[in-house]
């Protein structure tokens, strides 16, 4: 059997440009046949709808209350609902992350003015996962676009994102595709307007963080780009 599982997923309680809420967006991948999914926030350095100016801890609430809204209805239909985020690093650039739970940020109010080199520290001190996203997106607000990031300090790039172009997209497999990195996809999804996705496809179901990672570390799937 085939499980597929989106890895880049917005949706309006946290990110400003989002037009659907989670429990729809829940709906509509159950309905292409989608096993799982990350929610992928805008976090505070990117386009998120959360005020920045919140208190710590009532950001980081606000912040993962699509999660947690989600959580019942995911198990309600059977959907591996998972926590992670889309953060920016600069220069409009950003990166993705996975294999946490909202506490991790709970107790780490110092990221709100991390870099990227911390936020990797931080994020595989807890064994979880962070990629490039859409390494090469060029777009008015990115500065730079053709600049090629520094692979030592993350565990893979989104080498497939469904809102890029193609030519984006053939840039990151083409720098990146050889080397010793993990290569993901994702949609990039932000309303239910959706027919298809871009995600991975396993042959194992995953039914936790540390699951998502080993699978995600080990290669152990395929990057799958709809049909």
């Amino acid at each position: 059997m085939k499980y597929r599982y989106e890895l880049h997923m917005h949706t309006k309680e946290g990110s400003a440009c989002a037009v659907s809420l989670i429990e729809d967006m829940i709906k509509q991948y159950v309905k292409i046949g989608f096993s799982g999914a990350v929610v992928t926030n805008h976090f505070i350095r990117g386009n998120t709808c959360v005020s920045r100016s919140l208190p710590w801890e009532q950001l980081i609430m606000q912040y993962s209350k699509a999660y947690t809204n989600g959580r019942k209805i995911a198990e309600e239909l059977d959907f591996d609902l998972f926590f992670g985020i889309e953060e920016g690093y600069g220069n409009g650039k950003e990166f993705l992350a996975y294999g946490f739970e909202p506490e991790f940020l709970l107790s780490r109010p110092f990221l709100r003015n991390a870099d990227l080199n911390i936020w990797a520290q931080e994020i595989h001190s807890v064994g979880g996962f962070i990629a490039y996203a859409h390494p090469f997106r060029d777009r008015d607000y990115i500065k730079n676009p053709d600049e090629v990031p520094d692979i030592s300090i993350v565990d893979g790039i989104e080498g497939y994102n469904r809102g890029n172009r193609d030519i984006e997209n053939e840039k990151a497999i083409r720098v990146f595709g050889n080397e010793d990195t993990v290569v993901t996809a994702g949609s990039d999804l932000h309303s239910t307007d959706f027919d298809s996705a871009y995600g991975i496809e396993t042959q194992h179901r995953i039914k936790s963080n540390e699951e998502l990672v080993k699978t995600l570390l080990e290669r152990n799937f395929k990057v799958y780009l709809g049909e």
